[in-house]
């Protein structure tokens, strides 16, 4: 799940390494960032006037590990029930003569979990093209684990699913091209008119800015309030999906696809970690916070100081930000959940797990995407020493309660899947 991808950014970062098929990895640097010996990389930066999220977004983990895609399982189911909807599109769309094939994968995170989708997709465009050169362009915020990406994306660091199934690298396929981008998502990313495809996976309900409404409540998300989401929340959401679509469609050829899978509150009223089965992963989160305040380690304001910056569109706020649009065509919206991967095999009996195990094993997989919101609802005047040891105390107070009924404890997706046309 690339969870971390939307923190809106100041600057901008290019990278890019050529396919192995050219004998060689070329290198030039116009801006500080260390990738690693993994590839040598282009990169660039240019300011842009956008407001920055700071230390409420930022990934976990050492970068180069690639520790979002190891704990981020259930985001191959995800992707895995959107490939259809894109090789179907990959298979009729245009695809322009006597230039490359032009992929963006928005809010890729550290590009681990897509990398089955892009090698099919290389395929499907070369089953109508032989030989046809692709190049992928992955988005992210400038504070990415970028050495993660590379490691990926070059075969340097080897992925599996949550099933150990092992995922193929499309650059290993030769003709294909890395690049990467630190532009956020809600600007135009890439030159107009230059993208065939666009894909996102669970990215694009972080916002662009934080109203913060729910500081002060009991309440640490937008889905979660009894009376519907802060109006500051819908406007702020409603505002950056209509940026997301004007960048969109400036990219996207004539002809261009883009297809959208986000976090959703479907017309059931599911959402992330929130379904017909099991706990709620939120009723856990708000448990697990509220146990610092009981034993004396954070205060009351620091207890309802939590307010995540991202909002869970209705497939019908989707809907009407695109047709709006005489640009862009709606081809289909549907909602899908996609259960937790670690708590049905568990539940199933795969794992040979004891309920601690299981624990240890799934609560990660929460961790990766919402540490650092938590992390910014802690006082300023706390050192970060102080604050990643409270942190420890709290991700320690979700395992125990995981393990106390390890088979109700998991995180299901539910996610509107949208295909969209450019005009």
């Amino acid at each position: 799940m690339r969870l971390f991808a939307a923190r809106t950014i100041l600057n901008s970062l290019a990278l890019t390494a050529t396919s192995p098929s050219t004998g060689g990895i070329a290198a030039r640097t116009k801006a500080t960032s260390a990738l690693g010996a993994a590839a040598t990389a282009t990169a660039s930066a240019s300011a842009t006037s956008k407001q920055q999220l700071d230390n409420v977004h930022t990934p976990v983990g050492k970068d180069g590990e690639g520790a979002y895609t190891a704990a981020t399982k259930g985001c191959f189911d995800v992707i895995n029930a959107a490939t259809p909807y894109i090789l179907k599109e990959v298979s009729s769309q245009p695809i322009r003569p006597n230039q490359a094939f032009h992929v963006a994968d928005f809010g890729t995170a550290d590009a681990g979990t897509s990398l089955g989708l892009l090698t099919n997709v290389v395929h499907a465009v070369r089953d109508r093209e032989d030989n046809k050169e692709v190049v992928i362009h992955y988005e992210d915020q400038l504070a990415n684990e970028w050495k993660s990406v590379f490691n990926h994306a070059l075969g340097y660091k080897k992925v599996t699913d949550a099933y150990g199934t092992a995922q193929t690298t499309p650059y290993d396929m030769g003709g294909v091209f890395v690049e990467a981008c630190g532009v956020g998502f809600h600007s135009q990313c890439y030159a107009s008119g230059s993208i065939d495809l666009g894909v996102s996976f669970t990215a694009m309900h972080w916002l662009s800015a934080s109203p913060s409404s729910l500081r002060g409540s009991d309440y640490m998300h937008a889905a979660r309030c009894p009376e519907g989401p802060p109006e500051a929340e819908k406007i702020q959401a409603a505002k950056d999906w209509d940026a997301i679509l004007e960048a969109r469609s400036k990219e996207l050829t004539k002809g261009g696809r883009f297809v959208c899978v986000n976090f959703c509150t479907s017309k059931e009223g599911y959402f992330l970690g929130q379904t017909d089965v099991g706990a709620s992963m939120w009723d856990s989160f708000q448990s697990s916070w509220d146990k610092l305040k009981e034993e004396g380690i954070i205060d009351e304001d620091e207890r309802l100081g939590v307010s995540f910056p991202n909002y869970y569109r209705t497939t019908q706020e989707f809907m009407a930000g695109i047709e709006k649009r005489s640009d862009l065509r709606l081809i289909s919206a549907e909602e899908k959940v996609v259960r937790c991967p670690y708590r049905e095999q568990f539940v199933e009996g795969k794992t040979n797990m004891s309920p601690q195990e299981y624990a240890k094993w799934m609560v990660p997989t929460t961790k990766t995407w919402s540490h650092s919101t938590f992390k910014a609802g802690l006082r300023d005047s706390r050192t970060d020493e102080e604050k990643e040891t409270i942190l420890d105390q709290f991700w320690s107070n979700y395992e125990h309660l995981v393990a106390e009924a390890p088979e109700k404890h998991g995180m299901d997706y539910v996610h509107s899947y949208l295909v969209i046309e450019k005009l």
